[in-house]
Order: structure tokens, then sequence, then C-alpha cells
């Protein structure tokens, strides 16, 4: 479920900005949704984290604070699981496997972002003001691809 990183960034630093303290367990989860290949449920969160897991309230409390000051956000997928990844990584939107469900932001890239722009465009020629716009994709996963041609 995690894959290494080449860069990790400065947590404590990174909370302190947003006025948070830079607690253990939330460094922990930072760290666990920074190395994650996919958004995370709150269980997998817990089992990924093991030993450094803090309790089930403490988890929610730390990621709705994440998501307060927009480090983390939240995704409900197709079985309504909810998911969670950090901002930078998920800004465009998410792709959910229809095979094993896993659900994996779907990263920036120019291509996409000039696509939301002409959507927006063609939002306000109809007189219309968009909020948030989320790029939503289902399908099938490289793992559930590797499977099926086997």
């Amino acid at each position: 479920m995690t894959t290494p990183v080449a860069k990790t960034y400065d947590w404590k630093q990174t909370l302190r900005t947003h006025g948070l303290r830079a607690t253990p367990s939330t460094l922990a989860t930072l760290q666990c949704l920074e190395h994650a290949s996919q958004a995370m449920s709150h269980d997998d969160l817990t089992q990924q984290l093991g030993e450094q897991a803090p309790d089930r309230v403490t988890l929610y409390r730390i990621l709705e604070r994440l998501m307060q000051v927009s480090i983390v956000q939240r995704y409900t997928d197709s079985a309504r699981t909810q998911r969670f990844a950090l901002t930078q990584r998920a800004a465009v939107g998410l792709f959910e496997c229809d095979n094993c469900h896993h659900v994996i932001p779907i990263e920036q890239d120019p291509a996409l972002e000039a696509a939301i722009e002409l959507v927006k465009s063609h939002l306000t020629g109809h007189g219309m003001t968009e909020r948030k716009i989320t790029l939503s994709s289902h399908g099938i996963c490289p793992d559930c691809n590797r499977t099926v041609t086997k």
C-alpha cells in the first residue's frame, strides 16, 4: 500500500505554519499519508501505523484538524468509505478501481487543469458559478489489469 517517496516534507514546520501542534501521532499520520500510493481509509491508516496508531477517536480528530487547514482532503468512494490523501497529491481528482475499489489520487497535469478551466468557462457562459470541480474516474487499476492479463 505504501511506496517510498524520494522527498519528505518538513511536517513539523508545516503544522506550525498552520497553527497546529506537531504531536508524534500527527507526524506519524502525515508520514503515512505521504508515503501512500493511494488514498487511505481510517482503518488503512490504523493498520499501517501499527504500534504508532493513536486510538480511533484521536485519529479522527487529527484527520479533521488536517482537513480544516487543507493539508489533507477527504473523499468518499463508491462503497461510502471515507478515504484521506494529502491535498497536494489529490488536487485534481480520484480514480477508483471497479475491481478492488482502491482509490488513487489523480495528480496534477497541465492538460487536466486546462480541461477543468474549459468546464469553468462553459459553466460561467451559462450563468453558473462553480464552487468546486473534482474529477472522478472509474475503471481498472494497474494491479488488477496485470491480474486479468495473466
